[in-house]
């Protein structure tokens, strides 16, 4: 389990640490740095790893997260170093009594990614006057494929679920299939969804759709299919993270916006899905708006959760730590965390 998190320079938090629970639940308004903190524990693990989701024909870490940020014609990985000049970014993480530094380091045009991990395969490059072990490297303002060294882990490995990665997971579960299928996948998770609705589905299946394209249907009982994206987006949207937490089995599951599409039944199976991961030894860490939906998790596994109200001040991660009495009275209070959270640290 990472234990404590420190970042410098990356993306917009230009300072901040944060310890972390087996269940820890990160509030905020928008721009307060919640992602960001989950899209550095999806890296951390390793950059350039493979992961369950498709862009393009590639499934690279760094990949997945550039695709979350690109706008219009932007092109390059500059986002990942504050203010997109920083020299220097950070990702510490703490493990016992072990820490691993994630550095990405700008040379010109070219983001050098090095670890304090010796026996990763490395090159030699020179960063102000220091010789420094890089095991990949990005472009900081072009689209060029990552030059990879090293793809192995260096921490327990790490799952991002997102909303806007809806469209990859099903690329990645298209080509995929054969050994989503033949692992059982399908029918365990279309079973569970049938506890949550009054649709009864036997199992998830990939087939032609009016025509040749191809389609994930749910199969109902009744031997009729409907595409999940036909779905109400809630249902799609626990379907397709329980199938690619099946698919990669990770020891540390990101969640961001958990509350996003779902109705309290839902949300409450969420709630015991997340007790049920942290009960195995693993971890969760999650972001949400919504004072509720803290609630309903938390109380599943009050004596592990970790609730952490977040701003950012100049770059300066702030936060405050709470217990699940003082997000009930929040709620008693009609306060909305979103635009109160300047008052209340």
């Amino acid at each position: 389990m990472i234990e404590e998190l420190s970042l410098k320079n990356f993306k917009g938090i230009r300072e901040g640490r944060l310890k972390l629970s087996p269940l820890t639940i990160l509030l905020g308004g928008n721009n307060s740095g919640k992602t960001t903190i989950l899209e550095a524990l999806f890296l951390a693990p390793n950059p350039f790893r493979s992961v369950p989701y498709s862009i393009g024909n590639r499934r690279v870490a760094v990949e997945v997260v550039n695709s979350l940020h690109q706008t219009l014609n932007s092109e390059g990985y500059g986002f990942l170093l504050n203010k997109y000049t920083a020299e220097n970014a950070e990702i510490r993480c703490r493990v016992k009594d072990d820490e691993i530094l994630l550095q990405f380091l700008r040379i010109g045009d070219q983001i050098e990614v090095s670890t304090n991990k010796a026996e990763v395969s490395h090159h030699i490059i020179n960063f102000r006057g220091k010789e420094i072990r890089s095991f990949g490297s990005l472009s900081v303002s072009s689209f060029a494929i990552p030059s990879i060294k090293h793809s192995g882990l260096f921490l327990p490995n790490s799952l991002l679920i997102s909303s806007r990665l809806i469209n990859p997971a099903y690329d990645y579960i298209e080509q995929n299939w054969a050994s989503i299928i033949n692992l059982g996948i399908g029918v365990k998770v279309a079973e569970e969804a049938s506890q949550l609705s009054r649709e009864k589905y036997k199992d998830i299946t990939i087939e032609p759709f009016l025509g040749r394209t191809l389609a994930v249907y749910a199969y109902r009982e009744d031997g009729t299919r409907i595409r999940l994206g036909d779905l109400g987006e809630g249902m799609q949207s626990y379907i397709i993270s329980r199938m690619l937490y099946e698919v990669e089995k990770p020891n540390i599951l990101l969640w961001d916006d958990v509350e996003a599409h779902f109705n309290p039944r839902i949300l409450l199976r969420i709630a015991e899905w997340f007790y049920d991961i942290t009960a195995a030894n693993k971890q969760v860490v999650l972001t949400t708006h919504s004072l509720e939906a803290a609630r309903t998790i938390a109380g599943f596994s009050e004596e592990i959760a970790r609730i952490y109200l977040l701003s950012l001040e100049d770059g300066v991660l702030k936060t405050r730590e709470m217990k699940l009495e003082d997000v009930e009275e929040l709620l008693k209070a009609g306060v909305d965390v979103r635009v109160a959270e300047p008052l209340l640290l």
